[in-house]
């Protein structure tokens, strides 16, 4: 055999072991792949299942709180949100009392009058108690708007670190043959360091909106102009080229990378909306982590929410009265009526371990 037959032989005897290789490789992450996907939807489910159990022992004491029960027989009321603070602490935002009236030009009657009650479920104690504890949640009764709000704080070498965010929820709409839900994302980043710090830490934020699971004509809204971004340090908008918006029907993120002179405090501001379809139920979690602060540590979660929506049958052939006994909440934009039914879980530990179990 000459040599450039021997060397044709070697090269083709290579590139052979290379695809080999390459097809292993690619086989081997395709099943890492899998397996992570599947250990995620296994941590869901068990979460979810979680979620629902305590959904049920809540129900069950409000059920038996017979001053509860007289209040709300005598008025007009349905529940407007369900929030899972923890595994001890479940609260319903009721209004009652209110009448429906009909307003000039407008497609639909709308809520009246009416009194926002806030009722506090304790797991362990099997009490209800009737309150108005906005530290987490803020309800405002005239804009239907619900404002969710976390704060964080940390102290590490000299070194401060304050963070707030907050999310503005406003009722679905129907909006041709779907339903749309607005959200807004606000936040803002401090850090501050003593005089004798030399530390100043260069971090990353990145948000995450993650589709949980996969209902029908669900998806989460995408936006290529980037105008739903905003991102400021001391009132002076930061170059787009330090953050970047991935979106799409499956996955959002919004990561924003700081340069190391940055001055602070930085605020950001991020606007989405999801579309879904008729008797669904549509489930998405929001996530803030935050990389940068500990020199050993990894990505830390700062915030953490899932959302868990019952969306409304198709109400166009409803009469007004077969609306109310669904428990009905007028819509500000297009189309009638249809029920509103939304589950908020402020993640943490306490969850993240019912699937670790």
């Amino acid at each position: 055999m000459n040599m450039k037959k021997m060397s044709f032989l070697f090269i083709f005897v290579i590139t052979l072991l290379l695809l080999a290789g390459t097809f292993f490789a690619i086989e081997a992450l395709e099943q890492d792949i899998a397996e992570e996907n599947a250990r995620i939807a296994n941590e869901t489910r068990e979460q979810m299942e979680y979620i629902q159990s305590l959904q049920a022992e809540s129900e069950k004491i409000f059920a038996q709180d017979q001053n509860v029960q007289d209040l709300l027989s005598e008025n007009t009321s349905f529940k407007a949100y369900e929030i899972i603070h923890n595994e001890s602490l479940v609260e319903y935002i009721y209004i009652t009392g209110f009448h429906l009236q009909k307003f000039k030009y407008a497609r639909e009657p709308r809520i009246v009058n009416g009194t926002v009650y806030r009722f506090y479920m304790n797991l362990d104690n099997k009490n209800v108690t009737n309150g108005d504890d906005e530290n987490f949640a803020y309800f405002n009764q005239s804009s239907n708007l619900l404002i969710l709000k976390d704060n964080v704080y940390k102290e590490e070498e000299g070194a401060s670190f304050e963070s707030s965010m907050t999310i503005n929820v406003w009722p679905g709409a129907h909006h041709y043959d779907g339903l749309v839900y607005d959200y807004r994302i606000e936040g803002n980043q401090n850090i501050g360091t003593s005089s004798s710090s030399t530390r100043r830490p260069a971090m990353e934020y990145q948000l995450k909106i993650r589709k949980v699971n996969s209902a029908e004509s669900f998806y989460l809204s995408y936006d290529s102009t980037g105008k739903n971004v905003e991102v400021l340090s001391d009132n002076a908008s930061i170059s787009s080229r330090y953050w970047k918006d991935e979106r799409g029907r499956e996955t959002e993120s919004l990561t924003i990378s700081l340069p190391a002179k940055i001055k602070y405090p930085l605020d950001y501001l991020y606007k989405w909306f999801v579309v879904a379809g008729n008797n669904q139920t549509i489930v998405f979690d929001i996530d803030m982590t935050a990389d940068g602060w500990s020199n050993t540590g990894g990505p830390e979660e700062l915030y953490g929410w899932r959302f868990i929506i019952e969306t409304p049958p198709n109400t166009n052939d409803m009469s007004e009265e077969e609306m109310m006994e669904l428990g009905v909440w007028p819509t500000n934009g297009f189309g009638g009526f249809y029920p509103l039914s939304t589950t908020i879980v402020k993640k943490g530990e306490w969850l993240e371990n019912r699937s670790r179990a």
